[in-house]
């Protein structure tokens, strides 16, 4: 599964998905710190990643405008980036606990999915289907 973290997030969360053994990259890292919405879930889309970020209102209704996609996972908004780390692993494991429960891979089980993490570090999942235009 890939990870494509959002400028209103820590870049450190590439670093820690990484060594998750995750492919992962960031706005930043790509050139496109202040790029737009759509922009990014354009280019999020053709590489096929998962989007990481807060923003959860921009990217939900972005989403919901494609008939399939890799997954969207939004993080909490923080007072420290730093507290967004265990977060992504809680997140991370819950990806993966879903995934092997469904006998599929992280990425499959991600397809046309939203996972949402709330400060407690707990998680939830539903369905962001297209709208079938």
């Amino acid at each position: 599964m890939k990870l494509w973290v959002d400028e209103c997030l820590s870049p450190t969360l590439v670093e820690r998905a990484n060594r998750r053994g995750y492919w992962a990259t960031c706005n930043r890292d790509r050139g496109l710190l202040g790029a737009s919405d759509k922009l990014l879930h354009e280019r999020v889309i053709a590489e096929e990643a998962v989007f990481v970020t807060n923003d959860e209102a921009d990217f939900v209704a972005l989403y919901r405008q494609v008939d399939l996609h890799t997954g969207l996972l939004i993080l909490p908004q923080a007072e420290r980036r730093e507290a967004l780390l265990p977060l992504l692993d809680a997140a991370l494991d819950y990806i993966e606990q879903r995934a092997k429960a469904a006998g599929e891979t992280p990425a499959e089980w991600m397809l046309n999915k939203r996972v949402e993490m709330d400060l407690s570090g707990t998680a939830t999942n539903d369905d962001l289907p297209g709208t079938g235009r």
